[in-house]
C-alpha cells in the first residue's frame, strides 16, 4: 500500500489499459495525496473519470493537506472517502494519525473488499437523494451480498446461534394527546433488531405516519444501550434473498421515519451499532448522552448498511463520511457524532417507561 501523489493517480486511472492492470493487480483501493503545492494538473480529467466510471472497481481515497476551501468542491467530492488530520477542513472525516488510519482502511477494505467496493458503487450514484429509491437499490445491494462468499465466511465463522423467543412485546408505545413515545424493549439483548422488532416498530411508526392528530414522536430505547443493531441469530436465516428484499420494501421503518421526520425525534445512548444509528438519522432531531458509541459493523460481515443507512446517513453527513464510518468500523463517541452531525445536541438521559 502506497499514496500516489494526484497525478500519478489521475495517469493510474486514466489509462488505457486501466481495468485489465487494475484486475491483474487486485487493488480494490487507492489513497490519493491532494496538496495543492505538489501541482494538480488535470482536476477536469480526474472528475470526468471518476463520474463517467461509477462502476469501477475501486475505493478511491483522498488525503487532504489542505483547506478543503482551496480546491472546487466537486474535485473534492470526487473521492470515494476523503480524510484528513486538519481541523481546518470539515468536509473530510478528520483523524488523529493519518499513517494509522490508512493502514487500517487499506486492511479493511482488502478483508472485505465485495461489501466495500458495493458500497462505493451504491454510494457513487447518490440514490440516496431520493429516499424510496435510495431504500429499493440499498435492499437490492444488500441481498445481492447475501449471497456473497464473504457474507458466507462471515456466517461460518459465526456458527449456529440458538434465536431467542421474545415473551414480551418487543417495542412497546405510550400516547398522551399528540404525542407517541415509542420504546424499544429487549434490554437483555441491548435492543438487537429482530424482524419482530422491525414489524413492531413499523406498525408504530405508521400510526404516527397516518393519524394526522399525532404531532410529535419520541422514540427510545430500553435499558442500556438503545439498539446494538441486527440479531446475530438472524443474519442468514432468509433462504432466498429475493424474499428479505420484498419484506423490506414491504415493512420499512426507514420509509416510514422518513416520512415523520419532521416530527420524529429519536433518544441515543449506549451502543447505536447498525439499526440503532441508520434509523434514527432518518429523524429531524437526534439527541444523545455521553454513553454514545455508534458504528456500522455490516462490512466486516460481509454485507452493507441494510436498514437505511445508505440512505440516512449520506443525507446527514454526507456519502464520504459514511463511506469512512462503514469501512473503517470506527467507532463514534458523543463528541465524534456531534462534530459530525449524526447527533443534533447533548442531553442528560436515561431511558424510563
Amino acid at each position: 500500500m502506497s499514496i500516489l501523489t494526484f497525478n500519478e493517480a489521475c495517469s493510474f486511472v486514466t489509462e488505457i489499459a486501466f481495468s485489465e492492470k487494475l484486475y491483474e493487480s487486485e487493488t480494490s483501493c487507492i489513497f490519493v495525496e491532494i496538496d495543492p503545492t505538489a501541482g494538480i494538473d488535470d482536476i477536469d480529467r480526474f472528475c470526468s473519470f471518476v463520474n463517467h466510471n461509477n462502476s469501477v472497481n475501486l475505493v478511491i481515497v483522498g488525503i487532504l493537506n489542505c483547506s478543503d476551501e482551496e480546491l472546487p468542491s466537486n474535485f473534492l467530492k470526487s473521492f470515494d472517502i476523503l480524510l484528513t488530520d486538519s481541523r481546518l477542513s470539515r468536509l473530510p472525516a478528520f483523524v488523529e494519525d493519518i499513517s494509522i488510519a490508512i493502514q487500517e482502511l487499506d486492511e479493511m477494505i482488502s478483508l472485505h473488499t465485495q461489501p466495500a467496493l458495493v458500497l462505493a458503487h451504491l454510494l457513487r450514484q447518490k440514490a440516496y437523494q431520493n429516499v424510496s429509491q435510495g431504500l429499493v437499490l440499498e435492499s437490492l445491494s444488500y441481498g445481492m451480498l447475501q449471497s456473497g462468499s464473504q457474507f458466507k465466511a462471515w456466517l461460518n465463522q459465526r456458527g449456529d446461534i440458538a434465536r431467542v423467543l421474545d415473551e414480551k412485546p418487543v417495542v412497546l408505545a405510550s400516547r398522551s394527546d399528540e404525542s407517541l413515545e415509542i420504546y424499544l424493549n429487549r434490554p437483555e439483548r441491548s435492543n438487537a433488531y429482530s424482524s419482530d422488532m422491525r414489524d413492531q416498530l413499523f406498525d408504530f411508526l405508521q400510526i404516527a405516519r397516518f393519524d394526522e392528530a399525532v404531532t410529535k414522536v419520541k422514540l427510545h430505547g430500553l435499558g442500556k444501550s438503545f439498539c446494538s443493531g441486527g440479531d446475530l441469530a438472524e443474519f442468514g436465516s432468509v433462504d432466498f434473498p429475493p424474499d428479505g428484499h420484498i419484506i423490506r420494501m414491504h415493512r420499512s421503518p426507514a420509509l416510514s421515519s422518513h416520512s415523520i421526520a419532521d416530527k420524529l425525534e429519536v433518544y441515543l445512548h449506549g451502543v447505536c451499532a447498525g439499526a440503532g444509528i441508520e434509523i434514527p438519522a432518518f429523524a429531524s432531531r437526534v439527541f444523545g448522552n455521553e454513553s454514545v458509541e455508534i458504528f456500522l459493523p455490516e462490512i466486516s460481515m460481509g454485507l452493507i448498511p441494510g436498514a437505511g443507512g445508505t440512505v440516512s446517513l449520506p443525507r446527514r453527513i454526507g456519502p464520504q463520511k459514511t463511506a469512512y464510518l462503514a469501512m473503517s468500523g470506527k467507532t463514534l463517541s458523543l463528541s465524534d457524532a456531534l462534530a459530525w452531525g449524526l447527533i443534533d445536541e447533548a442531553v442528560e438521559y436515561e431511558p424510563n417507561y
